[in-house]
């Protein structure tokens, strides 16, 4: 069994991901399973199934999960940002570390999105 710190940083990893909203989470999941890659909105819209056109993400969702520490936002051009999740965040570090090692399947099917 795993030792006393890494199972409560399991659980409060549970706890932050069902404190968050469908989006939220897909967002999460999806930038954990590409790490350490980067993605544009688009290709982070297409990866949680959001509309291309879609505004909403870009408008306030992104936002404040920057404004969080949860993912982090580098503006490459004045049109094209480049996201990925905040590898430093103590409980987003497990979770990417959780789908590097059990997420290998999911993790194909979002790269083969990202090539489309």
């Amino acid at each position: 069994m795993a030792d006393d710190d890494t199972l409560r940083t399991v659980y409060e990893l549970v706890q932050l991901m069902s404190s968050l909203n469908e989006t939220r989470r897909a967002i999460l999941l999806a930038l954990s399973h590409v790490y350490p890659r980067s993605v544009s909105g688009v290709q982070l819209s297409r990866l949680i199934g959001y509309s291309g056109k879609s505004r909403s993400l870009y408008r306030g969702v992104l936002t404040h999960m920057k404004e969080d520490g949860m993912i982090l936002i580098d503006e490459l051009t004045p049109r094209l940002h480049a996201i990925r999740i905040n590898s430093k965040h103590p409980l987003l570090s497990m979770l990417i570390e959780l789908c590097r090692e059990y997420g290998e399947d999911t993790s194909r099917i979002y790269a083969r999105a990202l090539e489309e």
